[in-house]
């Protein structure tokens, strides 16, 4: 891609992350790269002169004051595949569809929330991959609007996140648990599902959902841990006691089904995509680097 090498690191290092994570805002972009809003404004306006994003106004029923966004254009993401992602994994035919706009930006909000949250010595976030990674790495069987990994102590947690934005009935919800359950069940190393919410009352409906299914369906079966909390809880303190069980206890991430990783986790905060490990930890690649701290869980 022409020019490539001529652009600032922090340009070059959000781009490779939209490759997979499709969308930014500026104050996204502050957080994962520029460090402030209007530096990140600057700065992409002027990708977007070069012809490398796209910016437009996001708006739907869910989010009807919108606000304004940017993504690749369609050269900027053929020249990327070329340059950089020439592993089988990322190969731009296999990319599945991504979610709505809208939806994804609600889940990169989660994202940015936990960069910016201070993180303890026990609790901190070690990787985020977004939805088009995961749908990679899962043929698209599994569809989970993200991949979070916390460590806590000398363990890590590693939890899907399903992010809902009112627009599907409980039910649906519930049978997404059957499907995690089915496919995750049987592995050595736990895999937690959690489900963001909009408002604590849809969080409860859920959760009794949930408790019927763990109680009633199936029984004998193993089941995926199912952890439900609402988007305004997990913004405010993404490391406390948040997460809902079916039996009604609140836990935090590092209360989950656990394991202990092979290596060492890097730690993300702020600024995360211009540290050594920040890049590896929050994309396609992140699925390698669990899959052997998993046990090669995707195959």
């Amino acid at each position: 891609m022409a020019g490539w090498s001529a652009l600032p690191l922090r340009d070059r290092r959000l781009l490779e992350w939209l490759f997979m994570a499709d969308v930014v805002t500026a104050q996204m972009a502050a957080v994962l790269a520029y460090g402030h809003r209007r530096t990140a404004q600057r700065r992409l306006a002027r990708l977007a002169e070069y012809g490398l994003l796209r910016g437009f106004w996001a708006a739907n029923s869910q989010r009807p004051r919108g606000r304004f966004a940017y993504a690749l254009t369609k050269a900027a993401r053929e020249g990327l595949a070329q340059l950089i992602w020439a592993g089988e994994m990322s190969k731009p035919t296999r990319v599945e569809a991504p979610s709505p706009v809208i939806h994804q930006l609600a889940t990169h909000d989660l994202l940015i929330a936990i960069l910016s949250a201070p993180s303890s010595r026990e609790t901190y976030l070690a990787g985020w991959a977004p939805e088009r990674a995961i749908a990679l790495g899962f043929g698209g069987y599994l569809r989970p609007d993200a991949l979070a990994v916390f460590g806590s102590g000398e363990r890590a947690v590693e939890l899907f996140i399903e992010r809902d934005l009112g627009t599907e009935r409980g039910a649906i919800l519930a049978a997404k648990a059957r499907t995690y359950s089915g496919y995750l069940s049987g592995h050595a190393v736990p895999m937690n599902v959690g489900f963001v919410v909009e408002s604590a009352r849809r969080a409860a409906a859920l959760a009794y959902r949930l408790r019927h299914w763990t109680e009633h369906e199936l029984p004998g079966r193993g089941k995926a841990p199912c952890w439900v909390t609402t988007a305004d809880e997990l913004t405010a303190d993404p490391f406390a006691a948040i997460w809902r069980a079916p039996d009604g206890r609140r836990v935090s991430a590092r209360a989950m089904a656990s394991f202990e990783p092979a290596w060492q986790l890097p730690r993300l905060g702020p600024l995360c995509l211009l540290s050594d490990d920040g890049p590896d930890a929050t994309d396609d690649r992140l699925l390698t680097a669990v899959g052997k701290l998993g046990r090669d869980v995707w195959r």
